[in-house]
């Protein structure tokens, strides 16, 4: 099968948790184009499921849209943790809450045109709630805890723009089981 093949790196941007590169490339036709790659590294993101059915949602400000999201709680995975060690460390830090069942459920690429990131997705159950948790301001505005149904209706409406908690939600739907 052909493929693009990188001839230089014309610039890197390095930020604190990744870089950005600008490479020329051959493509299999002989013509040669420009390619940026972000190098990211990769994620965990949880959905993390009451009793009652009901969600755990954080609300954070996210500079790259200059707007308060609603989403699942996620983040990076750091050096030398698995993916479920991320989920699991994830959940605690963002709403304080522990999952005592973490089920893997998918592997999505959220910008497979130019980033390399990979995000594991995880559905929690029998959650437990954290006594004196405090979730950490510079990140976390608020917790909401909706159902399917009114997350479903945030993203019809556009009140959800999140990727990954689109994903989520459809994930929980019937035409994933």
């Amino acid at each position: 099968m052909p493929k693009e093949e990188k001839l230089r790196t014309v610039s890197t941007i390095h930020g604190k948790s990744f870089s950005v590169n600008l490479d020329e490339a051959k493509l299999p036709s002989g013509r040669i184009t420009e390619r940026i790659r972000v190098l990211h590294p990769d994620a965990s993101a949880v959905i993390p499921i009451l009793e009652d059915g009901r969600i755990i949602l954080v609300k954070q400000f996210r500079y790259s849209i200059q707007e308060e999201t609603l989403e699942i709680p996620a983040g990076k995975i750091d050096k030398g943790e698995t993916a479920e060690e991320c989920a699991r460390r994830e959940l605690i830090e963002e709403t304080g809450y522990s999952a005592s069942n973490l089920e893997f459920l998918l592997t999505y690429v959220p910008a497979i045109g130019y980033s390399n990131e990979r995000l594991y997705f995880y559905k929690g159950t029998k959650l437990k709630r954290i006594p004196d948790y405090e979730y950490p301001l510079d990140e976390i505005s608020k917790l909401e805890i909706l159902s399917q149904t009114e997350i479903n209706e945030k993203i019809h409406s556009g009140e959800i723009q999140d990727g990954k908690t689109i994903v989520a939600m459809a994930l929980l739907s019937e035409c994933f089981k």
